[in-house]
């Protein structure tokens, strides 16, 4: 392992990169990620592996995508997300998720047997320990995520600092921002600076505000890093567990579907100084399982036997998935396998789609029945790519845990578990010939 090292690894909840100045956002929602940039490598075109949170959030510690690491919903599942909703008994035992298996290797796990402190510092209901995401974690802080706002930027950076400033040794810290999700709540401060007198007109411009609030406090901790001499020795990554619609193709808000809104996210990767390659921009197709081998061979340590991510992936596509409840119909399972140019939208149930990201990045336009040449090879390549992935094992936990009354209720608050919030069958479109 090199010596000296550090990282900080940190997830915009919700955030897409159009938003930020850095991918070209015309508004000032993101000095400080902006800056950032300047010394990293800006990657235009990464993926999420799901469009919500625990899968995604799964894989970038893993390096697994979710067919491997098995944290999603599943009606089977250990994990009881509703105790109950009214007239429906049904959604009763259909409510239900995995959370990430403890013999999951992670990136946290690796760096802790390394020697390095490791601490999480979360704001969102479904990163609280019941999840399985503090795997590896020394120090795991999801205190007071109790409302669907989760806790603010403000609150996560306090105790990220408080435990940085205790630590002696190579440190990774974790932090999960949460503002840019729904509902969107700026604190009145951010407004002011993003539009002044103005009043904000619609849910985008509450967003960015909630983004330029996110930024402020992010910035904290990069100033707390160059005024204690480690931002030349600290490996920056910053990403996002997913988007968000604000009206594209008929939806809003995430996890209904893998448009490009809803899975195309931010990518910022810094290296300690002397290496990396700062002020780039890369356009090779990635993904947030790249992560945990990008770090892991930057910092000389070995990597976990069977994950699909890849510090260099040379053109493979990438593959993510959605795994709905049956709770209101069964819309099936949806996967998206993105290359350079083409995406296949592979539905269970329904017609699969087609989309030229290249001429159409808007997946307005569906090229199944135009190019079926194309959508069969696609399809084909989907098919033997997960013929080689183990799927993790599913053994019975008996009759199941009951998530807590206050992960429950911000969960609640978020529309997770409202039965009128299932979610819905995706879009209709032109079968795969």
């Amino acid at each position: 392992m090199r010596d000296h090292a550090h990282v900080l690894l940190v997830t915009l909840d919700t955030t897409r990169p159009d938003r930020l100045g850095v991918y070209g956002h015309d508004r000032d929602t993101s000095p400080h990620l902006d800056r950032l940039a300047k010394d990293a490598t800006v990657y235009t075109r990464a993926y999420s592996t799901s469009s919500w949170t625990l899968p995604a959030h799964a894989s970038l510690f893993t390096g697994k995508i979710t067919y491997a690491h098995g944290a999603r919903y599943d009606p089977e599942g250990p994990l009881i997300l509703a105790e109950a909703i009214d007239g429906i008994e049904e959604v009763l035992t259909q409510y239900r998720a995995r959370g990430l298996a403890p013999d999951q290797a992670t990136l946290a796990g690796r760096l802790r047997e390394a020697g390095f402190a490791t601490g999480g510092f979360v704001a969102g209901p479904w990163l609280e320990r019941i999840f399985g995401l503090d795997s590896g974690f020394d120090h795991w802080d999801d205190e007071d995520i109790d409302e669907a706002n989760g806790r603010p930027a403000v609150d996560v950076t306090d105790r990220a600092l408080a435990w940085l400033a205790r630590q002696s040794g190579p440190t990774l810290t974790f932090l999960n921002y949460f503002d840019p999700h729904a509902p969107y709540v700026p604190p009145e401060r951010f407004v002011r600076e993003l539009f002044g007198d103005r009043e904000p007109a619609d849910a985008r411009d509450l967003y960015d505000a909630e983004i330029r609030s996110m930024d402020h406090h992010f910035g904290r901790v990069l100033d707390f890093l160059r005024e204690h001499g480690l931002y030349e020795r600290t490996w920056i990554v910053v990403t996002a567990d997913h988007g968000e619609l604000f009206g594209e193709h008929g939806l809003k808000v995430h996890g209904r579907g893998l448009w490009e809104q809803e899975i195309h996210v931010p990518l910022i990767v810094k290296a300690p100084a002397g290496e990396g390659a700062p002020g780039t921009r890369d356009d090779t197709v990635v993904q947030v399982t790249d992560v945990m081998p990008m770090l892991l061979e930057g910092l000389g340590l070995p990597l976990p036997e069977g994950i699909q991510g890849r510090a260099e992936r040379a053109g493979e596509p990438v593959v993510a998935e959605l795994h709905p409840l049956p709770l209101r119909g069964d819309p099936g399972d949806l996967r998206a396998l993105v290359g350079d140019r083409y995406k296949l939208l592979w539905r269970e149930r329904g017609a699969h789609q087609l989309f030229d990201l290249e001429a159409d990045p808007g997946e307005a336009n569906n090229r199944a029945f135009r190019e079926p040449e194309v959508a069969r090879a696609l399809r084909a390549d989907l098919d033997a790519f997960l013929a080689t992935v183990p799927q993790p094992e599913r053994s019975s936990e008996g009759p199941g845990v009951r998530v807590d009354d206050q992960t429950r209720r911000a969960l609640e608050g978020l529309g997770y578990l409202e039965s009128d919030e299932a979610p819905a069958s995706p879009d209709a479109g032109q079968d795969v010939p």
